[in-house]
Order: structure tokens, then C-alpha cells, then sequence
């Protein structure tokens, strides 16, 4: 689906008849998560009384631009679902727009958690805007993308930590954990990844999760790929883990990060994915 990014787009949320603070975060919602709880928007407008976002919430529903779905126990998540609201931002057929399994409503409320933690990072939002960074700002070679790789660009978080000097920034890439009971999504994550990380060179994989579960597992799981002396047609990682000499003698990092989110989410109704598991002898 090709993606035509709006030049204004809090300006087009503006003119459905929202105020620019809750356009502000609608446009959040829409690129990042497509799902959102009462509290996020709260924290996105600083505020916490309940009449803001009380007529945020009724006028999105009365617009059929949201549905609430009841997840018991007070809580609800609000679904951005309208085709309308994707398409004036340039993507109707976006997947965020659709229903997901539990599973991934959590990851998605937990990926704009991190989002909103993050608002002094960059995030290239679109297919296109994400291809040419990496094409055009960080040199890496076109035919390195391929549908593996799309797919995980658009899945997870990407994000440039200093916006003002893009060619000798860190660029982010948050996994999301869910509540994984092993790191077997998170191995998947690296194989597939790694092309375009050791093509970045000065990048930061940041571990996202509120359990400390798989913390240790996910450290020894990136440090086996990235710590290694190894040489190959491009690039000789040395033997400190941390920095990789490249190509025109240019030291770059490679960084591992954990981020435990202490936030609440409502309990999977279906599947629930445990962080423990009884073995018997």
C-alpha cells in the first residue's frame, strides 16, 4: 500500500472539528498504535481532569471515528477505526485501522506509551520517509529492504535521537514485549533486522517490556550477534562490543537497551501470554 504522507496533517484532524491538542494526539495514534486509553491522552495534554478528555472521547465516538471496546474490570481501549481519519492522513488502508488480537492491542498501547516517553526523538512514520532515511541520510544500499524487513519497519519503532543532526544520530529501534513467555520473537526480530543494523552502524536496540522476564536472555541474545570479531565484504567489528570500525575509518556504536514500562494495561482476555512457567520433574 503506498502511503501519501499529508503536509499539514494535525491541520486536517483540525478541520474534522478537534481541537489542535486532540489532533495532536489522533495523529499519534494513527501512525503509531491505532489503539489508545484514556490515561495516554492525559498524558499527552498534561492534564488530568476528566471533563478534557470526557469530551475528546464523546465527540471521536459521535464522529464514528472511534470504538470503545470493554475489556471489564473499568477498563476500556479506544480503537481509532475510521477509514475517514486514515485516509485524510494519506493511508485508508492502514493496518492499524483493523481489529487485532489482544496480544497485539496491548503491543500497541505499550508501543505509544514508549512513543509518547520519546517525544524528543524524530519517528519517520511512513514507508517512504522511513526508506529514505536509511537510503538517503544513512547510505545504505536500496536492495537491502525486502518484504521481511518492511514488515518489521512498519511493526516496531523507529527513531532518530537527535532530529537536528540526522547524519550522526543513533537510530532507535524499540521491540516491543508484550508479555512474551521466551525470547524466540525477539531472535526473529535480530535475524531479520540485522542486515539493516549492521548497515546503520551507530544504532540502539531498545527492549521494551513490563516484566524484567526476558531482560537477560534478550542482553546475551543481542550481544552474541553484535559482540563477535567478525569480518566480512564491509564491515570489521572489533573486539569491543560496543563500537564497530567501518568502512572509511568511521568508529560507530552499537548499544543495547532495556525499558521496563510501568504502566498498567488491561488483562488478555484470550491467550494470555504468562512470563512464567511450571516444569515438573
Amino acid at each position: 500500500m503506498t502511503v501519501h504522507p499529508v503536509s499539514d496533517p494535525i491541520g486536517a484532524l483540525e478541520s474534522l472539528g478537534y481541537t489542535e491538542r486532540e489532533a495532536g494526539f489522533l495523529y499519534l495514534v494513527a501512525v503509531h498504535s491505532g489503539y489508545f486509553l484514556r490515561r495516554q491522552f492525559d498524558y499527552f495534554i498534561d492534564r488530568n481532569k476528566g471533563s478534557i478528555v470526557m469530551r475528546f472521547l464523546e465527540k471521536a465516538h459521535a464522529a464514528g471515528h472511534i470504538e470503545s471496546l470493554d475489556y471489564k474490570q473499568g477498563w476500556h481501549v479506544y480503537h481509532l477505526c475510521s477509514r475517514s481519519i486514515y485516509r485524510l492522513l494519506g493511508d485508508p488502508e492502514s493496518q492499524l485501522r483493523r481489529r487485532k488480537g489482544d496480544a497485539q492491542v496491548r503491543a500497541r498501547l505499550m508501543t505509544l506509551d514508549y512513543v509518547l516517553e520519546n517525544e524528543g526523538d524524530h519517528f519517520p512514520v511512513s514507508e517512504q520517509e522511513r526508506i529514505h532515511f536509511f537510503t538517503a541520510t544513512c547510505k545504505v544500499a536500496p536492495d537491502i529492504f525486502d518484504g521481511q524487513l518492511y514488515s518489521l519497519l512498519a511493526a516496531f519503532p523507529v527513531s532518530l535521537a537527535d532530529r537536528t543532526r540526522p547524519t550522526q544520530s543513533t537510530v532507535r529501534f524499540a521491540f516491543i514485549d508484550e508479555g512474551l513467555s521466551t525470547t524466540e520473537k525477539f531472535l526473529r526480530f535480530l535475524s531479520i533486522a540485522e542486515p539493516l543494523l549492521r548497515a546503520v552502524g551507530n544504532f540502539e536496540v531498545v527492549y521494551v517490556s513490563r516484566s524484567e522476564f526476558n531482560f537477560s536472555p534478550a542482553r546475551h541474545a543481542f550481544w552474541s550477534r553484535f559482540s563477535t570479531s567478525r569480518l566480512d565484504r564491509s564491515r570489521l567489528f572489533d573486539e569491543d562490543p560496543r563500537s564497530v570500525a567501518v568502512q572509511h575509518h568511521v568508529v560507530l556504536q552499537a548499544r543495547f537497551t532495556t525499558l521496563l514500562l510501568r504502566y498498567t494495561y488491561p488483562t488478555l482476555r484470550r491467550s494470555e501470554v504468562r512470563g512464567s512457567e511450571r516444569v515438573r520433574d
